[in-house]
């Protein structure tokens, strides 16, 4: 308060003397005519003084009632006046009530109260109003909902329903400025995940992806293999540090692109025959589960058991396993990146689970949702979920250090990929699945094995 009288006081003296020369000034000036410039350009090299915006400080800014004084200037007192502040009116509390449809439940359900119970002592005027519907029966109640001219202004539902109800029309593009720049710092893959043709049709919340968990009693040196031909080479080495991985193509996608195949264009066409990186993969998992004491096998459980029984060092698994892994290996569970491949690194798909909002949503509803879904996709929600429902957030500003194990999956993250959805991976999931079963069963001809499963996906899609 010392600094800001000071400030006041020198002020109001430079304005006295600024009003004190230009009175003793006035005749003088006066006579140059009307036609004549009074402004004068600074000289090169000296700009003027830059303009305050609105967010820096400014003299008005810092009083809050109308002041004066009184200087002398020759015999006569001049009344001077210092600025007043402009009152900044409060911007107007939201007020409204939404409706959310969900199916989560046990610990996702505490996450999501924690998170509803913070919103709400941030905005008071606005209630949600929320309907638990068993999993199995969300999509079909919701569909219907929307159908007969009802339903939620919101629905949390994951990924693999987009395609389904945006056939159906039971989802609003979410393509407003104000939904983008909610989503800054979300995995860009998770964001991908809900696009279809270019449009937005989901706000992710939280993902899944897989990685590679490490048992660290198996390791004798505690480093993690570095490459993945550093992986089969110590597992052919010592069956102690073998791997096992689920034959499915979720869990083996990271492994094309490690080797340099992609397996679909930009028109879902499948292509993984047209570069020999997916043979070279193909020929890696064969060769991984070849070795005493390494898995390539489509028994889940099977692998589980033999992970936690500490039969081989690494797992390639998604976060959904930490519960019953950690309640086996203790402090000796670890999660690190799957290693990169001769191509580059291994990117494994990404799904999400997301925020949906119907597609005839009331104008006055807009704002609202638009205020919700932000909250739901900020920093501390995700770190609510992270805590309490021990999720990966999609919001990747939140530091997982305290969570080493889901920071690990968060480092894989950074490579990972949209999962696809539509005909294409349905197309996909049946004959790219079989194409990696018979690879590690020892089809002699595995080129042919891949032409197949590329024919006939793109025969079921149409591509």
């Amino acid at each position: 308060m010392r600094h800001l009288l000071c400030a006041c006081k020198l002020v109001r003296t430079a304005i006295v003397l600024s009003l004190a020369v230009f009175l003793l000034l006035l005749p003088s000036a006066c006579n140059r005519g009307d036609n004549q410039e009074t402004g004068t350009a600074p000289p090169p090299g000296v700009t003027t003084a830059p303009t305050l915006t609105s967010d820096e400080p400014t003299l008005d800014s810092e009083m809050s009632t109308s002041e004066s004084d009184t200087a002398q200037v020759g015999d006569e007192p001049v009344q001077v006046s210092l600025p007043t502040a402009t009152p900044q009116p409060e911007p107007t509390p939201a007020t409204g009530t939404l409706t959310l449809w969900h199916s989560w439940a046990q610990r996702d359900g505490d996450a999501l109260g924690a998170i509803l119970d913070s919103f709400h002592a941030a905005h008071p005027g606005v209630t949600i109003e929320t309907l638990f519907v068993a999993q199995d029966d969300l999509l079909q109640s919701y569909a219907q909902a929307v159908a007969d001219g009802s339903g939620p202004d919101i629905v949390l539902a994951p990924n693999w329903w987009l395609s389904d109800l945006q056939s159906a029309a039971a989802v609003a593009p979410l393509d407003e400025p104000a939904f983008e720049r909610a989503m800054q710092n979300v995995w860009p893959s998770a964001i991908d995940n809900f696009r279809i043709d270019g449009r937005l049709y989901g706000m992710p919340i939280s993902y899944e992806t897989v990685a590679l968990y490490y048992n660290r009693d198996l390791l004798s040196d505690g480093v993690v293999a570095f490459s993945l031909d550093d992986l089969l080479s110590g597992a052919s080495e010592n069956p102690q540090f073998g791997v096992g991985i689920y034959a499915n193509p979720f869990h083996v996608a990271w492994g094309f692109p490690a080797f340099g195949a992609t397996l679909f264009d930009n028109a879902g066409k499948a292509i993984f025959d047209e570069n020999p990186g997916t043979v070279a993969f193909l020929q890696w998992l064969a060769s991984v589960n070849a070795l005493n004491g390494s898995f390539v096998d489509e028994d889940y459980g099977m692998l589980m058991d033999r992970f936690k029984r500490g039969e081989f060092a690494y797992f390639v698994d998604g976060p959904w396993s930490l519960p019953e892994l950690t309640g086996a290996l203790g402090d000796a569970l670890g999660v690190a990146p799957i290693p990169p491949g001769p191509a580059g690194p291994s990117r494994p798909w990404l799904y999400a689970d997301a925020a949906y909002v119907h597609p005839n949503l009331p104008d006055q509803q807009q704002g609202l949702v638009v205020l919700f879904l932000s909250y739901l996709t900020g920093k501390t929600s995700a770190a609510t979920l992270a805590g309490v429902a021990g999720r990966l957030p999609a919001n990747r500003s939140v530091d997982l250090s305290q969570y080493p194990l889901l920071n690990g999956f968060a480092m894989q993250a950074e490579n990972a990929t949209g999962m696809a959805h539509g005909p294409e991976m349905d197309a996909f999931w049946r004959y790219g699945g079989d194409m990696v079963v018979r690879a590690v069963a020892g089809a002699e001809d595995l080129n042919l094995v891949v032409t197949e499963s590329a024919a006939l996906t793109n025969e079921t899609t149409g591509r």
